[in-house]
């Protein structure tokens, strides 16, 4: 076996350190690949100590599917340190994917969200399905007894769900549709939340920027 000269195998190693640290020094610039809360939320820690990634949504959103996707599989990714929250974007003026949202997570069917999201990803399925008899016939399709989710959708507790909802955005300051919360602290929009790659490498940034300054 012919041996590799030694000043060759110097310049393997300095060939390797220089990559393995560019990798290490990767950064991700605030104001352009994430946001940051001047001051970081005020939450509860989770019972499980994982680290909340709080996805905000609504029907009426072209890539909000996409992104669910994406932190789906960061969730599969590193499910010892993050858990994935869903929320609906809700105000006073409009309840609509608050009330579709929590009707299913009361008939225990958060399954069909997902559908949902997927099917008006298109603006011309949104407007077909715009409505909450229209939604519960598309429900009745999935599954769903229709009555059962009409009585669902004017429950006291879909009612109280909502106003919840439309607190949270507000206290949040939820301005957009994907708004994505890590950590209570740093924030993810579209502009960011497009591609795999990009997002996780991203999302790993700042879930590590989070453990680090953990006690």
């Amino acid at each position: 076996m012919k041996k590799i000269p030694r000043i060759g195998v110097f310049i393997i190693a300095l060939i390797c350190a220089i990559f393995a640290t560019a990798e290490e020094n990767v950064q991700f610039e605030e104001g352009k690949d994430y946001f940051s809360y001047q001051t970081p939320l005020s939450q509860r820690t989770r019972a499980d100590h994982k680290i909340r990634i709080q996805f905000f949504f609504d029907y009426d959103c072209r890539t909000c599917s996409g992104a669910q996707d994406i932190l789906t599989l960061y969730q599969q990714l590193n499910p010892n340190h993050v858990a994935l929250e869903e929320y609906p974007v809700a105000t006073d003026d409009n309840i609509f994917s608050a009330r579709i949202f929590y009707t299913l997570k009361t008939l225990n069917a958060t399954e069909l969200s997902a559908a949902l999201l997927f099917e008006t990803a298109e603006k011309s399925r949104y407007t077909e399905l715009a409505g909450l008899s229209k939604i519960r016939f598309w429900a009745q399709g999935k599954g769903i007894d229709g009555k059962r989710f009409m009585r669902a959708a004017y429950s006291p507790k879909v009612r109280q769900d909502i106003t919840e909802a439309i607190a949270l955005t507000e206290e949040y300051g939820v301005f957009t549709y994907p708004y994505v919360i890590i950590g209570g602290k740093y924030v993810l929009t579209a502009s960011t939340l497009y591609n795999d790659d990009y997002a996780i490498a991203v999302l790993d940034f700042l879930i590590n920027e989070i453990i680090k300054e953990q006690p």
